[in-house]
């Protein structure tokens, strides 16, 4: 979004620098400017939708709750920030298609980053046969946290693995632990090995 600022910059000095320019040439500034005024009203209210998207950019812009690169969901959108233009931005989804949201809906919808993530949630629930004894199912539940307390980057405060209730055909056993990573990847791998060790 720096290149967004810089752009707004390069214009307002343009438009300076033109006027400038001609107050220089002897044209009646005051005049033109006011001319301006009342042609910008016009253009302003023609070009309301652009001016709306303009704001957005600049809302992104300060509030900054995300940048390119950052994996994002946007309402019913989820993907990675391509381009945050002074329009629009355009998000690439898991399915390579390319999403172009307008910057003045997406500064009035609710968007979840993904890059200040620092821990995901890793949760699943395994069904275990009703002849499974209370002795064996006590074992097992303590064998899984043993391994995954053993896990590297386990949040163990929130390390959860507990018989949660009787299903139609097993016994649910609920495991839920957290990562501590930001990185997505990373967490991919470690949610497979855990899985392994369930």
């Amino acid at each position: 979004l720096d290149e967004l600022g810089a752009r707004i910059a390069k214009l307002l000095i343009v438009v300076f620098a033109v006027i400038t320019a001609l107050a220089a040439l002897g044209v009646p500034v005051a005049s033109l400017v006011a001319g301006l005024g009342i042609g910008g009203l016009a253009v302003a209210l023609a070009a309301q939708k652009t001016i709306a998207n303009l704001f957005g950019a600049l809302s992104i812009g300060v509030d900054r709750p995300f940048r390119e690169g950052d994996v994002v969901k946007v309402g019913e959108v989820e993907g990675t920030v391509e381009a945050i233009g002074l329009r629009s931005t355009r998000i690439r989804t898991a399915a390579r298609t390319l999403v172009t949201i307008p910057n003045a809906d997406l500064a009035d919808t609710r968007s979840e980053s993904f890059a200040a993530c620092d821990r995901y949630q890793f949760a699943t629930t395994i069904g275990l046969v009703y002849d499974t004894t209370p002795a064996t199912l006590r074992a097992l539940i303590a064998a899984i946290e043993a391994r995954l307390r053993a896990m590297p980057k386990v949040w163990t405060e929130k390390l959860r693995v507990q018989l949660v209730g009787f299903g139609a055909s097993s016994l649910d056993v609920r495991i839920q632990a957290w990562f501590v990573t930001g990185d997505w990847d990373e967490f991919l791998v470690l949610r497979q090995e855990a899985l392994y060790l369930s």
